[in-house]
């Protein structure tokens, strides 16, 4: 899945050179670092980077992981990458993140605020890396009438 590792070693970038407070910067960055292996993608080729042992790193939902990628591409004109995690988000959700949490709550505290974001762009001729990073508007034939719905939702 090398869309996935691109779009982690494209986000771990966007991170490393961002002005957020250094210790978010460790825990987001070691939560890139590491989703290939807590949710099972083929995924993450890159070197990881070093680990603080005097640092105690927190496990994050990777839709609030998402929403900080997001809000922090809004706030650099990275706009690929508030399509590309959007699409990330929706379309993994129910093969590798619907165990994560209801997805009410998932919604609730985390989708609305990245649909906010998403709602702000046109992305009408942007074209994804790969068809799995494409969000379909209507749905898709592959995914659950629950994920379809999800999708839908989002995109209205």
């Amino acid at each position: 899945m090398w869309e996935i590792d691109t779009l982690l070693k494209s986000s771990i970038e966007l991170i490393s050179d961002s002005k957020l407070n250094p210790e978010l910067k460790k825990h987001i960055v070691w939560n890139l670092e590491n989703i290939p292996e807590v949710y099972e993608f083929d995924a993450g080729n890159f070197i990881k980077s070093e680990l603080d042992s005097s640092f105690t790193y927190k496990k994050m939902n990777p839709y609030g992981l998402g929403y900080l990628i997001i809000n922090e591409a809004k706030n650099n004109n990275k706009n690929h990458l508030i399509y590309d995690w959007s699409a990330f988000l929706l379309n993994f959700w129910s093969e590798y993140f619907s165990n994560i949490d209801t997805l009410e709550h998932i919604k609730l505290n985390y989708l609305e605020h990245i649909k906010d974001i998403f709602s702000k762009y046109d992305f009408t001729d942007y074209e994804p890396i790969h068809t799995t990073l494409t969000i379909y508007n209507n749905g898709n034939k592959w995914f659950s009438e629950e994920q379809n719905n999800l999708i839908k939702w989002y995109c209205n």
